[in-house]
């Protein structure tokens, strides 16, 4: 019977360099030869999450933006999605431009941001276009700065104030710190249960990987759940199992070890 494996990116799949190694790579190639599905599972994009697929040689299907959208890259459809109300993302925009704070919406393959963008999939949000974000469907929002009392207190006031879902959020050691919001509906464990059904594969025949608190919904609901051991406690805590670390392959020497490759 064919595996389910889905595997976070950052901190868990990828070097710290942001490399997949050719090891890895390799092993991911026995397993699909086999008849497994590998998946790559991320709070990014579904253009960069695809990006990092195409990398692995695994882009048949993507979880994205911590598990709001399963994308079938095969039909180019998406088979599950789930949306922030307008409403909701209003009230965001509201309060972040009204206080300074760089704010992002995840569309469907778009992201809108205000104050500046990185790439050429971002588009800069003002009170122009602010109707093509609340007209459209807005799978995660992400909120970034620096002034990190100033994000810590609108995390506070999102979670306490609006009772939205903040799935994700950065550890305060780093030079910019940003929480992400989903709907009440979203994670990765749900997609990962989501994806299940749509491949009629058993999710008694599905691990997962990761490093950090939004892959714990992940371990979970998988039959078995892998930290790398560079993970956070938090997730360390919450694995089934731990393997090396990201930068020492620990995703490619456990499937090695586990499938006896």
């Amino acid at each position: 019977m064919k595996h389910l494996i889905a595997i976070d990116s950052d901190g868990t799949l990828r070097h710290s360099d942001g490399l997949i190694s050719k090891k890895t790579k390799n092993v991911v190639k026995k397993l699909i030869d086999q008849g497994n599905i590998v998946t790559v599972c991320t709070a990014r994009p579904r253009y960069h999450t695809l990006k990092v697929s195409i990398e692995l040689g695994v882009n048949d299907y993507l979880i994205s933006s911590n598990g709001t959208e399963i994308y079938d890259n095969i039909n180019k459809k998406i088979i599950w999605a789930s949306y922030i109300d307008s409403i909701d993302c209003e009230k965001l925009y509201n309060y972040a431009t009204s206080n300074n704070i760089r704010i992002m919406f995840v569309l469907e393959n778009t992201e809108y941001v205000t104050e500046f963008t990185r790439n050429d999939n971002q588009i800069l949000l003002t009170d122009d276009n602010i109707s093509d974000v609340l007209n459209g469907n807005v799978k995660q929002v992400m909120v970034i700065g620096k002034e990190k009392d100033k994000i810590k207190e609108f995390q506070t006031k999102v979670e306490n104030e609006y009772h939205m879902n903040v799935l994700d959020s950065s550890n305060d050691l780093e030079e910019e710190i940003w929480f992400s919001i989903v709907s009440n509906e979203s994670s990765k464990g749900a997609a990962l249960i989501k994806l299940c059904e749509y491949l009629q594969i058993p999710i008694e025949n599905t691990i997962a990987f990761g490093n950090d608190k939004n892959d714990i919904s992940m371990f979970k609901v998988a039959s078995k759940s892998v930290a790398v051991s560079n993970a956070s406690s938090v997730a360390l805590n919450n694995a089934k199992e731990i393997t090396k670390s990201n930068d020492n392959d620990g995703v490619a020497i456990y499937l090695e070890k586990y499938f006896k490759l």
